[in-house]
């Protein structure tokens, strides 16, 4: 029974994510310090999302180290 939960979850996460995708593939201008991208906005909001999770994983692992330490 959890495995069809899961496996449905998944299915319904996977096609909001692909409509999400089709709904913003227009090319946007980022401009950063001397640098200058075309990407879609897709990818833009799919890259800061990932650099976000690293650095909140990140933050955890400095913060699990600093009280094992203690």
């Amino acid at each position: 029974m959890m495995h069809y939960l899961t496996t449905s979850l998944l299915a319904i996460a996977l096609v909001a994510i692909v409509i999400f995708a089709t709904q913003n593939l227009q090319v946007v201008e980022v401009d950063f310090l001397f640098w200058s991208l075309k990407l879609s906005k897709f990818l833009i909001i799919i890259g800061a999302y990932v650099m976000g999770m690293l650095t909140g994983w990140g933050m955890v692992e400095l913060v699990k180290r600093r009280f094992k330490g203690e």
